[in-house]
């Protein structure tokens, strides 16, 4: 079974900059890409690469973060 790697890119789309995780075949500065049916997201830079694996682990991680704070 092939292990998918994302890559972490900052994307813009008119106005509008978000930063997601897409898969790694994809992050190439300049590409256009399809995200949910939207076209139009241009990838303007990109970041550090996690394996598929990695999110399976610790993807939700933040759901405890409120927990182990000391607020």
């Amino acid at each position: 079974m092939k292990n998918v790697t994302y890559t972490q890119c900052k994307l813009r789309r008119i106005a509008t900059e978000q930063t997601a995780w897409i898969p790694s075949e994809f992050a190439k500065v300049g590409k256009l890409l399809k995200i949910k049916g939207v076209n139009g997201w241009r990838v303007i830079s990109i970041g550090g690469t996690k394996s598929e694996d990695y999110f399976k682990r610790f993807g939700r991680d933040h759901v405890h973060q409120r927990e182990a704070s000391d607020i």
